[in-house]
C-alpha cells in the first residue's frame, strides 16, 4: 500500500512546512501505522469469511481411498460399513474422473464389483452393464485384467440367471446369454470355456431350445482334448441330463435310450467326483426303470440287472446328506421290485425294507406309500410267508394313506383303481360280499377322481379309463344283487402303473 492511499497531497505539504523534529516523529507515526496496517492485511487470509467453495476431492485420492475400503472390505471379513465406504468414495473418484483420466477404468473396475456384492435391482443391474461396456472398449481388459472381466460376466450372468428362473422373460434370457458369452470370451482356460459353454447349453435347454443347447455341447465336446477326462465327464453328464429333458418334454422312448448311453458312458470316466458319480448311477438306474415301465413289449431282464448293479454301487458310495441317500435307497428298491426284474422273495424283501426306512425320514410321501404297498401286494402274491406285517390288508393301509396325502386327481384314479384290484382278488376266493362292496366303491372312486382331473386336462385315454371303472363298478354290482356265484360278467380287474420316478 502506497503513502499516497494513506496520507492526501495537503497533508504532505504541511508536513514539509513544519520543523526538523516535527518531520521526524511524523514519520515514524506514519511509518508504524503503515507496517500495522500491512501486517493487519497480510493476515486477512486466516479470518473466517465468504468465499468461493473449496476445490473438488482429487480423483486420484478418492480412488486410493475407496480401494482402501475395498480391500478391507474383503480381507477383513466383508463388513457392510466397508462395502458402503468403498462405493461411496469409488463413485465420488467417478465422477471426479473424466474420461481421459489414467485411472478411470481402475475406478470402474472396484465399482463394478462393489455393486455387485449388493442386492441388485433392474436399474442397478442396467448402471453396471453401461460401466461394463465403457470398461470394454480398454485395451488393458484384453491385455491383463480378462480375470476381472470374466469374474464381472460370471456374476452378471448369474443375477440375470436367478432373475430368469424366478419368472422367465426375453430381458433375462437375452442378457445372461451375452454375459455367458462375454464370460467364455474373456476365459483363457479351458476348463472356464467350458463350464460357459455347458452354463449355454443349460440356458437354451431352460427355454426348449434343445437343438442350440446340443450344438453347444458338442462343440465344447470337440474342442475338449482326450488328455482331460475332468472335462469330458462334465460334457457327457450335460448330454444325459439333456436327452433326459427331452424325454420328459417328448415321452421319446427313444431319448430315453440315449440318455442311458450318455450316462454309462460318464460312468466310464475314473475322475468324477464320488457325488457326482453317486448322482448318476441312480439317474441311470431310474432310466433304465422307465424304459422298461415304458416298453412293455420289450424283454430287458438284463438291463434292469444292470439298473440293479448301477443303484447298488451309488448306495455303497454312501455320499450326501440323509436325503439323498434316502433317495438312492429308494431307488434301488424301485429295481428290485419291478415285475420287468422277476426278482426274488429275498430281493422283494430288500426293496420293502429299503421302502420302510425311506417311509421313517419321508413322512406323508405318497408316491413312495404307493411304491411300498405295490411291493408288498407282489411279495403277498409269491406266496411264501412274510414277516414284518407284510400282509395284503397292510398294503390296502398304505394305498388309502397315498390318497388321503395326494392332490393329484389323476394318479389318484389309479391308486383307487389298484385298491379295487386287491379287493376283487379277494372276493373272487372268499366271496364276501364286504370285498365286492369295496371294491365297488373304489371303481367308483377311480371315476370321479379321473373325471375331475379330465375337467382340468384331458388326455386321449381318460374316456376308456372312466368308462372302464364305471363298468367293473356295475359288474360288482350285479354280482352283489345276484350272489357271488351267479352266472353272468365277471369283473376282469387290472392294475395300473403307480409310479411317478422323475428322471
Amino acid at each position: 500500500m502506497s503513502t499516497t492511499a494513506l496520507f492526501s497531497t495537503s497533508k504532505l505539504d504541511q508536513l514539509n512546512k513544519a520543523p526538523s523534529g516535527v518531520k521526524v516523529a511524523a514519520l515514524v507515526i506514519a511509518a508504524t501505522t503503515i507496517v500495522f496496517l500491512v501486517t493487519r492485511m497480510g493476515n486477512l487470509c486466516c479470518w473466517p469469511r465468504p468465499g468461493p467453495d473449496p476445490a473438488p476431492a482429487d480423483a486420484a485420492q478418492l480412488y486410493t481411498e475407496g480401494a482402501s475400503a475395498w480391500f478391507r472390505y474383503v480381507d477383513e471379513g466383508r463388513k457392510p460399513s466397508d462395502l458402503a465406504e468403498t462405493i461411496q468414495k469409488v463413485n465420488g473418484a467417478l465422477d471426479a474422473a473424466d474420461r481421459d483420466h489414467p485411472q478411470r477404468n481402475d475406478i470402474l473396475l472396484i465399482l463394478i464389483f462393489a455393486l455387485l456384492e449388493q442386492k441388485l435391482d433392474q436399474s442397478s443391474l442396467e448402471r453396471i452393464e453401461r460401466y461394463f461396456s465403457e470398461l470394454e472398449g480398454w485395451d488393458g481388459l484384453e491385455n491383463g485384467r480378462k480375470a476381472d472381466a470374466r469374474a464381472i460376466a460370471e456374476k452378471l450372468a448369474t443375477q440375470y440367471h436367478e432373475s430368469y428362473n424366478r419368472a422367465p422373460s426375453d430381458a433375462d434370457f437375452d442378457r445372461c446369454l451375452s454375459n455367458y458369452t462375454r464370460a467364455r470370451k474373456y476365459s483363457d482356460k479351458l476348463e472356464d470355456r467350458t463350464n460357459a459353454n455347458l452354463k449355454i447349453a443349460t440356458l437354451h435347454q431352460q427355454r426348449g431350445q434343445f437343438e442350440v443347447a446340443m450344438g453347444v455341447i458338442e462343440n465344447a465336446k470337440s474342442a475338449c482334448p482326450p488328455d482331460r477326462p475332468d472335462l469330458l465327464s462334465s460334457i457327457s453328464i450335460a448330454k444325459f441330463t439333456l436327452h433326459q429333458v427331452i424325454c420328459r418334454s417328448t415321452g421319446s422312448s427313444e431319448e430315453l435310450e440315449k440318455a442311458i448311453i450318455e450316462g454309462e458312458a460318464a460312468l466310464q470316466i475314473d475322475s468324477m467326483a464320488p457325488t457326482e458319480r453317486a448322482r448318476t448311477l441312480v439317474n441311470v438306474a431310474q432310466c433304465i426303470f422307465l424304459l422298461s415301465e415304458n416298453s412293455p413289449e420289450v424283454d430287458l431282464r438284463g438291463r434292469m440287472r444292470d439298473a440293479i448293479h448301477y443303484a447298488r454301487q451309488a448306495v455303497e458310495l454312501g455320499t450326501g446328506d440323509e436325503g439323498s441317500r434316502v433317495r438312492v435307497g429308494i431307488a434301488l428298491a424301485d429295481v428290485l421290485s419291478s415285475r420287468r426284474t422277476q426278482p426274488t422273495t429275498r430281493e422283494l424283501d430288500e426293496a420293502i425294507g429299503l421302502y420302510r426306512m425311506a417311509k421313517k425320514v419321508l413322512e406323508g410321501d405318497a408316491a413312495l406309500l404307493a411304491s411300498l404297498a405295490n411291493a408288498i401286494c407282489f411279495r403277498c402274491e409269491k406266496g411264501e410267508v412274510a414277516k414284518n406285517g407284510t400282509t395284503i390288508q397292510s398294503a390296502i393301509e398304505l394305498y388309502e394313506e397315498a390318497l388321503t396325502t395326494s392332490r393329484d386327481n389323476r394318479w389318484n384314479s389309479r391308486i383307487a383303481n389298484n385298491i379295487a384290484y386287491i379287493y376283487v382278488e379277494k372276493a373272487n376266493n372268499t366271496n364276501d360280499e364286504v370285498d365286492y362292496e369295496k371294491a365297488r366303491e373304489n371303481y367308483l372312486k377311480a371315476a370321479d377322481y379321473l373325471g375331475a382331473a379330465a375337467a382340468e386336462s384331458s388326455d386321449p385315454g381318460d374316456a376308456n379309463d372312466i368308462g372302464y371303472y364305471r363298468d367293473q363298478a356295475e359288474i360288482v354290482m350285479e354280482r352283489l344283487k345276484k350272489g357271488a356265484n351267479s352266472s353272468g360278467r365277471k369283473p376282469t380287474p387290472k392294475r395300473q402303473s403307480t409310479g411317478r420316478g422323475s428322471l
